[in-house]
């Protein structure tokens, strides 16, 4: 289980460094209904050709269960984890907390950019970490302090985009890889 976690973290540092707490913005009761559309299989690529998928099932009400895998630039699976996500929405934007085995979350921000497109940003841990001051962090602390930034670019790492498998837009991806040698 470990092991799972380091895995996510490890693909959440390459879009940057996230940020980690011990407490959650709200619980699985208090969530957002889950965007249905979210259910599906995704896929999103790095420049150096490896690339990220997601298998997103409902889990509950509110709560999406997440398969995430690795692959290497050659096709070669670099690792595989399960999570639990639920969202909130703060000042009309979609914030997921994201569940690790370890009793730890991580924070995505979240939408769509197209009918088969949407973008992840992760919280990035030096902002948090530099903005708030807590000893004994609490949720209420924790979620005021994301009413107050959560319209500053500086919060997030940058954006990766997913796209639903085998759409017209992530065809259109796969045929612009191949021709860039894919």
């Amino acid at each position: 289980m470990k092991y799972s976690f380091i895995l996510i973290l490890f693909s959440f540092i390459l879009m940057g460094c996230p940020y980690q707490s011990d407490v959650e913005l709200n619980t699985y009761e208090e969530s957002l209904k889950i965007d249905k559309n979210l259910i599906d299989n995704w896929v999103s690529y790095h420049e150096d050709f490896s690339r990220e998928e997601l298998s997103i099932e409902k889990l509950a009400k509110s709560v999406l269960t997440i398969v995430h895998r690795e692959f290497d630039s050659k096709g070669r699976m670099k690792g595989s984890n399960k999570f639990r996500a639920y969202a909130t929405e703060i000042g009309s934007i979609t914030i997921f907390n994201i569940e690790a085995d370890n009793g730890k979350y991580m924070f995505l921000k979240y939408g769509w950019t197209g009918k088969n497109e949407f973008y992840v940003q992760a919280v990035n841990a030096d902002y948090v970490e530099t903005n708030l001051k807590s000893d004994s962090l609490t949720t209420d602390e924790l979620r005021n302090f994301f009413v107050k930034n959560v319209n500053q670019e500086k919060m997030y790492d940058e954006k990766l985009e997913f796209y639903r498998k085998d759409s017209p837009e992530h065809l259109k991806v796969k045929m612009f890889m191949k021709k860039s040698g894919f």
